[in-house]
């Protein structure tokens, strides 16, 4: 299963509890929205710091070298 799976699943447990919470009254559609949007935004910054905690930058000379493996930022693959 891929992250885009799992963050599709995520949501759509997210929009099952918030439609929960609308039918008893709790919150309305608008907060369940604005929950779940704020809830997603957390966790992407959240994501974007794991990702890159402990993360340092090189020098232009240092990464124009062939024999130095370049690692995406985004994915951590090494090419």
């Amino acid at each position: 299963m891929t992250s885009d799976s799992v963050w599709q699943v995520v949501r759509y447990l997210l929009i099952a509890a918030g439609s929960f919470a609308t039918g008893k009254g709790w919150v309305t559609s608008d907060q369940v929205t604005g929950i779940i949007g704020a809830i997603g935004t957390l966790f992407t910054v959240a994501w974007g710091l794991y990702v890159k905690f402990g993360t340092r930058a090189t020098t232009a000379d240092t990464a124009a070298r062939t024999d130095v493996p370049v690692i995406s930022a985004a994915t951590g693959a090494v090419r």
